[in-house]
């Protein structure tokens, strides 16, 4: 997660290794170490959970070492902890189509079934020759690949150049509750939009959209941008609305409380390069409210353009300027259609995501024992 301790993308393997530590089973928990450890993954290991951590950064003298240890066939730091845990199954959640690459190839080599979960895709992590046929025999070799959207897993697909007959497409868990959505925002003249993503415009293209708000047209509508989010690119992103002067747009940083969002804001906008499911938007449907996307991986898959929100062919400017101006247009619609999110929430998604993925896994760990093994 571009060097973050903890993002959503963590949240599906770590609530399953709660729930299965509390009905009894032996968890052990592995993610990369960072320089403050997210307090949910200290939480793990209060819950009774073994905790071990992977460096980040391998300094070239030691993979030096550790490539001379390999070819002498001395095992790797990674290879004696799985010996250690002894596992029935190893979960490895990767942000990414191929940062757990090498945990898929250890488990493959020490015979030990595992479940890759793919987070998030994009055309800009196409595989080389040099990883192309590992990648392939990695994911052939996966008990299950999860993919959260049917987009990520026909991407993924093409990228390696053949089928996942062993794919399923799993939800994430969202942070507000399932019954009834906030209140309409009280009418005051000011339309507010919300862009509820970390701070990260490779990922999230806030730069897109500060592009297309710093038009005169923009500048004159009583409409207000808020951000919710941190990240290492806040600096970056306040230089650049000072520097296309938007008086409109507002950081408040990260917001515990989803739902008071909602209370504040008429609708969503995300127009990411790159995605999986955003659970922005998953909890922008359960809020009662419609979002502007663009057509990256599940967006469209959840939401239905000119129905529950407006759809942006791509990320770029000029469509999303296209897009915008659609749902400006349309702006007296926004509470029928954020209404119209909401039927398709309770209709498309699952009330316990975490319950089916916990029935997979002990499925799956069932073939060989009861000691499933969560590593991110």
């Amino acid at each position: 997660m571009a060097g973050a301790p903890w993002g959503g993308s963590e949240e599906l393997w770590s609530q399953a290794a709660l729930r299965l530590r509390k009905e009894g089973h032996q968890v052990s928990a592995c993610m990369v170490e960072a320089s403050e450890p997210s307090l949910k993954f200290l939480a793990l290991g209060k819950a009774g959970i073994r905790l071990h951590t992977q460096p980040r950064h391998i300094p070239v003298s030691l993979r030096a070492w550790n490539k001379l240890r390999g070819t002498l066939g001395f095992p790797s730091r990674e290879h004696r902890w799985a010996k250690r845990q002894n596992p029935d199954l190893v979960v490895i959640s990767q942000g990414s189509n191929s940062d757990g690459l090498s945990w898929m190839e250890l488990c493959r080599a020490m015979q030990i079934p595992f479940v890759a979960v793919v987070q998030a895709n994009g055309e800009h992590w196409w595989p080389d020759d040099r990883t192309i046929g590992r990648l392939a025999a990695a994911y052939r070799a996966a008990r299950r690949v999860a993919c959260v959207s049917r987009g990520n897993l026909e991407m993924l697909e093409r990228q390696i150049g053949e089928p996942l007959p062993n794919s399923v497409v799993v939800w994430n868990p969202c942070n507000v509750p399932a019954d009834q959505p906030p209140c309409w925002p009280a009418e005051n003249g000011v339309w507010k939009m919300a862009c509820v993503a970390r701070l990260d415009p490779t990922a999230k293209g806030q730069d897109l959209l500060f592009r297309v708000l710093s038009q005169p047209q923009w500048q004159e509508r009583p409409v207000e941008l808020h951000l919710y989010g941190g990240g290492d690119w806040e600096r970056g992103l306040r230089r650049l609305a000072e520097h296309l002067r938007l008086q409109n747009v507002h950081f408040h940083g990260h917001v515990n409380d989803v739902k008071t969002i909602w209370e504040q804001n008429h609708i969503l906008v995300l127009p990411s390069r790159y995605e999986g499911l955003p659970l922005a938007l998953v909890e922008a449907m359960w809020c009662g409210r419609p979002a502007i996307v663009t057509d990256v991986a599940g967006n469209a898959e959840v939401c239905v353009d000119g129905e529950t929100g407006f759809v942006a062919a791509a990320p770029a400017v000029k469509l999303l300027e296209e897009t915008l101006e659609r749902a400006w247009s349309q702006r007296e619609d926004w509470q029928p259609m954020g209404l119209a999110a909401r039927a398709r929430a309770e209709e498309l998604i699952p009330k316990d995501p975490v319950g089916s993925f916990c029935s997979l896994l002990q499925e799956l760990a069932g073939q060989r024992g009861t000691r499933p093994v969560a590593a991110a």
